[in-house]
């Protein structure tokens, strides 16, 4: 009777595109070579952030306790090297890695990391975007009050704290991530635990300055409102950027709700037109570009009106108020309704007049010839629209300002500055977007010490690092070799996205068979992306 050759079927699917990039940026060496070896240990710290990696964009939503058995079933030997096994991989190795990391310096690591990926892949830095973002944590933490600081005044230990939260759950503490991302594909060059009630306008521009050598600026620095500040603006000298300035400024708040002549604007890029004027705010010389977007007013034209009908219910109880109280003379009515009515923000109160009311000493009837103990008077009025009120809220829809202390316009024109903060949401917001993904398997936090969740931060952004620098490299790839892939429609196209390309590989299985091995289920079109991802030693096609 014939035996059947030992047959062994191994999921791979896009893990070898994962793990190939992870090589191609030296993120294992550059990690061990910081963190140093540790005696006995099977797995090194650079490998096992390599498997954390594998286990971020595996995209199974895999927790951090269930670490090693996200690799049950896969080649971890091929993805990792010999000899190491998925029950190497255990939460005891994974936490003593945390612990190497936080060790060895998050932030100043993962710049490290970032430098060694500019050079294996030296994409384009025009400009550096800087945004923040929370994470909430599950479990019982101490209040983290006790901030730790070493020289640099730089937190040893980030405080586990309620602050504003961008995940909508104000009942959980948090911790906030400090991204820098290029504006090619989003790819995050540094990373920056913070504090759960962090002030960004107090945070981010500190970080830029600190690790201005580490980045290697770009042409110019996008920042958010948060961080439009006097004392920002001092400290930001010798870098070149581009702000919003925040509607709350007084200076701000007359332009974005002036009358201006039609021939003042000037188109921007489609759907947004705008205009110039200079500004030293801060002391700082800089050029204030007023941006009206098309699609934007309409939006916000719906919502006016939902304010004027909200905002009439509140007037109408001021004017019951009012109608309900007593005056001394006409001249007090008159002048408690001017008050009242400036400070309705979309309505006035009409005076139609005063009636007279006499009180009496007694109920009844007056005598004859009886004289009243007061007079009072009680106002008559109506409430209206305000028409000069709604057209000055009118005119700022759609508006907002941005800030860029360029003054040549022939070197950063005003459709390139409009263009340079767009891309905010393109870069640093989406890989937020990303991380916070359902199906990312670190959204929210389950670790014990703030230490590990500082280390796990790190894990989440290298992760993105590796996702945005591949989908750059790829269709950057496609692109110069005049390929494609097939899109969710079946038709050919060189933009897609890193996810997109996983999911195609979806059914792509590694067979051990009599001692031989295979790659199953890889088309022509997956044989593309691994020959531009370099990939081919995990799909043995080298």
């Amino acid at each position: 009777m014939e035996t059947t050759p030992n047959l062994q079927v191994y999921d791979l699917g896009h893990l070898g595109l994962v793990a190939s990039i992870v090589d191609q940026i030296g993120l294992v060496q550059t990690v061990d070579q910081f963190v140093g070896p540790r005696p006995g240990e099977k797995v090194s710290t650079g490998m096992a952030l390599k498997a954390a990696i594998l286990n971020a964009l595996g995209f199974v939503t895999s927790p951090l306790y269930l670490f090693g058995h996200f690799f049950q079933g896969k080649p971890t030997e091929l993805l990792l090297g010999p000899g190491i096994t998925p029950e190497l991989l255990n939460d005891d190795r994974m936490g003593r890695m945390l612990d190497s990391l936080y060790a060895a310096g998050v932030t100043e690591l993962f710049v490290e990391v970032a430098k060694s990926a500019r050079r294996a892949f030296p994409f384009p830095v025009r400009a550096l975007h800087v945004d923040s973002t929370s994470f909430h944590v599950h479990g019982v933490y101490g209040s983290g009050e006790e901030g730790q600081t070493d020289t640099g005044d730089e937190p040893l230990v980030i405080r586990l704290t309620h602050g504003y939260s961008r995940d909508h759950r104000p009942d959980l503490k948090q911790w906030v991530m400090n991204l820098i991302c290029a504006d090619t594909g989003g790819i995050p060059l540094l990373f920056a635990p913070g504090d759960g009630n962090q002030s960004d306008q107090e945070a981010l521009v500190p970080l830029l300055a600190r690790y201005r050598q580490s980045l290697e600026l770009g042409e110019v620095v996008v920042l958010d409102g948060a961080s439009y500040s006097q004392e920002n603006l001092g400290a930001l000298r010798g870098f070149s950027w581009v702000m919003r300035v925040p509607a709350t400024l007084k200076e701000a708040r007359a332009l974005l709700h002036e009358e201006l002549p039609q021939e003042a604007w000037r188109p921007l890029l489609p759907g947004y037109r705008g205009l110039e004027v200079e500004s030293e705010y801060g002391g700082v010389r800089q050029r204030w570009l007023l941006v009206e977007s098309q699609e934007r007013a309409r939006m916000e034209e719906a919502s006016l009106q939902q304010r004027i009908a909200r905002a009439e219910g509140e007037a109408r109880k001021v004017l019951g108020r009012l109608t309900a109280r007593t005056f001394a003379c006409e001249a007090d009515a008159r002048r408690a309704l001017s008050e009242a009515s400036g400070r309705l923000p979309l309505h006035r109160l009409v005076y139609l007049g005063v009636q007279e009311e006499r009180q009496w000493e007694r109920v009844g009837r007056p005598r004859k010839g009886e004289r009243p103990l007061a007079v009072v008077y009680r106002l008559r009025a109506r409430l209206e629209v305000d028409e000069v009120k709604v057209e000055r809220a009118r005119r700022g829809l759609g508006r907002f300002l941005l800030a860029t202390n360029v003054l040549d316009r022939e070197g950063l024109p005003p459709q390139e500055v409009l263009r340079r903060y767009k891309d905010q949401a393109r870069t640093v917001e989406r890989g937020f977007r990303f991380l916070k993904d359902p199906l990312f398997f670190a959204e929210s936090t389950f670790l014990k010490r703030p230490e590990r969740v500082m280390a796990l931060g790190m894990v989440m952004a290298l992760a993105l690092l590796v996702y945005a620098l591949g989908e750059w490299a790829l269709r950057r790839r496609l692109w110069e070799a005049g390929s494609s892939l097939p899109d969710q429609k079946g038709r050919p196209t060189a933009k897609p996205t890193l996810r997109w390309v996983f999911q195609l590989f979806m059914w792509v299985r590694l067979v051990e068979l009599g001692g031989r091995w295979f790659v199953l289920n890889l088309a022509p079109h997956h044989e593309t992306a691994v020959r531009l991802l370099g990939a081919g030693r995990y799909y043995l096609l080298e």
